[in-house]
């Protein structure tokens, strides 16, 4: 059994969506495949208990039989981390073994995702290096170019990574249409010249960006009041109203497929809203819009969300969720097998993987 850990420089650079199309694509390619996020740090509840939302939403996605605690065997909770300061042995390592062996059983490759970035889970002795050196996992080193200091971080890295690592590659995931040029002649040739091969340059595809009203409603724990039957409706990004009607309305215009945010008592630029056919209307502060915004909304088939945080408590957690935004449907998963296809040489990560 051969094992490959997705780790990354960064936060959000797209390791969940790009295990999820790589996985299809190995099974494709008549390999039994396995999947596993050795320590889960985006815990959520799951029927009363914790769990990792990238393992549960893999098992849905992948239509694994293990359990997300198999899937998942390590959260990286509050208590987790106190037990750890005061010197409590936790005996990780074997704990991830044991699972490890369980869910290995009969697969051909196993897709490990990593926890965050270069740091995650250093104090519970389970980063991405140590993961990799205890499971005898190659990397798959993912990673956003976001600035100049993207070869600084990857350069770092790849100091750090242990000797007795394997490196499998890098992708560049998430890139500008500006950069794509950049990176390829310049970044991958330098990358090259140290020995370093780049197996993919994926551009920003901002249709995999997008995030549902359903997702928000969930992510942000609010009450659908309007627009039941069009939570699939998407949006790439928000905007916040909080102007004069008439200037929200050329606002709203400019800045199509956003998710308005605005207070719940601020009706004139709700309807503004409705009337520049916004497709999203997120309310903060748990206060109830008048009963004729919520008709057209009806009307309309625009969702309104209703949720109990302040304006600026919103805007972050919407920001997360954007940044956060997981493969959770059949479209999106065809795009990024797709992207791989076309953009990542998948044929020398799947004969690394069969040697």
């Amino acid at each position: 059994m051969r094992s490959v850990l997705i780790s990354s420089t960064e936060l959000y650079s797209g390791k969940s969506a790009l295990a999820l199309a790589l996985a299809m694509k190995l099974e494709e390619s008549g390999l039994k495949v396995g999947y596993m996020k050795p320590v889960g740090n985006i815990i959520v509840d799951l029927d009363g208990q914790p769990a990792d939302d990238d393992a549960v939403n893999m098992k849905r996605m992948l239509g694994l039989k293990e359990s997300p605690d198999e899937i998942s065997p390590v959260l990286f909770t509050h208590q987790l981390l106190e037990n750890v300061l005061e010197g409590r042995d936790e005996q990780l390592a074997p704990k991830l073994d044991r699972t490890l062996k369980k869910v290995s059983q009969g697969k051909d490759v196993m897709i490990l995702e990593g926890s965050g970035d270069t740091s995650a889970g250093s104090a519970l002795g389970l980063s991405d290096a140590d993961v990799a050196r205890l499971t005898g996992s190659q990397i798959l080193l993912v990673t956003h170019y976001c600035d100049e200091y993207t070869i600084d971080r990857i350069s770092t890295y790849l100091k750090l990574l242990p000797e007795d690592v394997g490196l499998l590659g890098i992708v560049f995931n998430k890139t500008s249409q500006e950069r794509m040029g950049f990176v390829r002649d310049k970044v991958v040739p330098y990358f090259s010249r140290k020995g370093v091969q780049v197996l993919g340059v994926i551009p920003r595809n901002r249709a995999l960006q997008a995030i549902s009203a359903r997702e928000i409603a969930e992510g942000m724990g609010g009450q659908v009041l309007a627009g039941k039957d069009h939570m699939d409706v998407t949006v790439e990004n928000v905007v916040v109203g909080a102007m004069s009607p008439d200037s929200a309305i050329k606002v709203f215009r400019r800045k199509r497929n956003r998710a308005v945010i605005t207070g719940g008592d601020r009706s004139d630029l709700q309807m503004a809203a409705l009337e520049a056919h916004m497709p999203i209307i997120i309310l903060t502060g748990n206060l109830y819009p008048a009963p004729p915004v919520l008709g057209r909304a009806e009307e309309l088939g625009v969702p309104v969300i209703l949720v109990p945080d302040d304006t600026i408590t919103t805007i972050d957690r919407m920001e997360t969720l954007l940044r956060r935004v997981r493969v959770r449907d059949v479209q999106k998963l065809d795009t990024m097998k797709s992207m791989l296809d076309e953009y990542v040489d998948t044929d020398k990560i799947i004969k690394a993987l069969k040697e």
